[in-house]
């Protein structure tokens, strides 16, 4: 719970780095391997290495940007190579802090969904981050750079007037019913569901059609986001983010109903989403901030969270396979939720702080609020759900340690109307001078 409240902290400060936050691979928070990328020589203080900076040693060059290891293209969400870029950042202390505590002073690496850091123990060796490297104009104060890698990867509710929408299911053959992966396909085909009793795999049938449902309407509720983002003003990098998550949540759903037409023997697709006020207050900052509180924030961390300990439990590699996946990318929607309110909150002033507080208090207290369900409904957490009881107690450790804090933080933070506009990949944003990152 502490990692998932330290990404929405890092996430909810628009300006600072989410490197840390969106990784794809299983290395992120300790930095990946001690493997340099091709080209790139160690440097003093860098890779990693345990034990404070030392502000004496000299630092080496850095090297020209290179992309290493092999073109991905691959089933869930790599694309393309592991490529580096040079980021630079002020010493801290005097010094230049070590490859593995940089993250949070390099104010331009883009946040919420599109890209993740190169995993250290992938094919070509790669580590997400390099340095610290001398800078070639030794005059700038942002003088301790690093290369930084990475690599393109690929549930938010539809809320019509506060309801969920969701398009009907339909049992024919149907594009949804199936995916394009074949490494999930074959895993899926040769799933043996013989132990299963017939009443249970009906039910894991519906739970996992229920998932696709919601899964697919997410696609619409990101267009709508999307469109929202572009009425307002939003800077591009908020808006390239979203459009990836709506391709994610693509995959998600065809990866939801191919599981379910498998438990079921039969096809399970969906019909035509009824979208008829959705797109109401479209250009309305504040609707779009509480939707992306309820929708992103509170929903997305907590589907993010219950999916990776889903994905812990399922033993069919098929299941695994689908819930890893979408445990990564719905974290990745969280932060994206966390750093879009934060954007808002310093453009809408007071007025949306206190309507942002008194929706996050709402939104908890709901959930919070909420009995466990009946346990006749629990399956074999083997196959993708957590027994309701489990899932009952994990939100409400999720609303303790990571949702209550995280709004907290984000509702107390001081939005100076005075401060460096940082323009960047991210957009032009007004920054704190003072305050680019949130300490935990």
């Amino acid at each position: 719970m502490r990692t998932f409240l330290l990404r929405v902290l890092v996430a909810s400060q628009w300006g600072a780095s989410l490197a840390l936050a969106s990784g794809c691979g299983p290395h992120v928070e300790s930095g990946g391997s001690s493997n340099p990328p091709e080209g790139a020589s160690s440097a003093s203080g860098g890779g990693g290495e345990p034990g404070p900076p030392d502000a004496s040693a000299p630092l080496d060059p850095y090297p020209d940007p290179t992309c290493v290891g092999p073109v991905h293209d691959d089933d869930f969400g790599y694309h393309g190579q592991c490529c580096y870029k040079v980021h630079c950042a002020a010493p801290v202390g005097g010094a230049c802090p070590a490859a593995s505590d940089a993250w949070p002073h390099l104010d331009d690496l883009p946040p919420g969904s599109g890209s993740c850091t190169c995993d250290g123990d992938g094919e070509g060796g790669a580590e997400s981050i390099e340095g610290p490297y001398a800078n070639r104009t030794a005059s700038d104060p942002a003088s301790c750079c690093y290369l930084v890698g990475a690599i393109g990867c690929d549930g938010r509710p539809l809320l019509v007037g506060g309801e969920p929408r969701v398009a009907p299911l339909a049992k024919a053959p149907s594009a949804w019913s199936h995916t394009a992966l074949r490494r999930f396909e074959r895993a899926l085909a040769e799933t043996d569901l013989g132990e299963l009793a017939p009443a249970e795999r009906r039910e894991l049938a519906r739970r996992w059609a229920e998932r696709g449902q919601n899964e697919h309407a997410s696609v619409a509720s990101f267009g709508r986001f999307a469109l929202g983002l572009m009425a307002v003003g939003a800077p591009p990098q908020l808006l390239e983010a979203a459009h990836r998550a709506a391709l994610d949540e693509v995959r998600h759903a065809r990866l939801a109903l191919a599981i379910a037409s498998a438990y079921a023997g039969e096809p399970v697709g969906v019909g035509p989403l009824p979208l008829h006020g959705a797109l109401d207050d479209i250009g309305s900052l504040e609707a779009l901030t509480l939707a992306a509180v309820v929708e992103g924030c509170v929903g997305e961390t907590l589907s993010a969270i219950e999916a990776e300990v889903a994905a812990y439990a399922a033993q069919p590699p098929a299941v695994r396979m689908a819930l890893q996946a979408i445990a990564r990318d719905e974290t990745r929607h969280a932060e994206l939720a966390w750093a879009f309110v934060r954007w808002a909150l310093a453009t809408g002033g007071a007025g949306l702080r206190a309507r942002v507080a008194a929706a996050f208090a709402r939104a908890l207290d709901q959930v919070a609020s909420e009995p466990p369900g009946s346990a006749g409904r629990d399956l074999p957490p083997s196959h993708g759900f957590l027994p309701d009881g489990e899932l009952h107690r994990m939100r409400q450790q999720a609303i303790t340690d990571v949702l209550r804090p995280a709004a907290a933080a984000l509702v107390a933070a001081q939005f100076p109307s005075t401060g460096r506009e940082f323009s960047g990949p991210c957009g032009n944003v007004v920054l704190s001078a003072s305050t680019t990152y949130l300490s935990t």
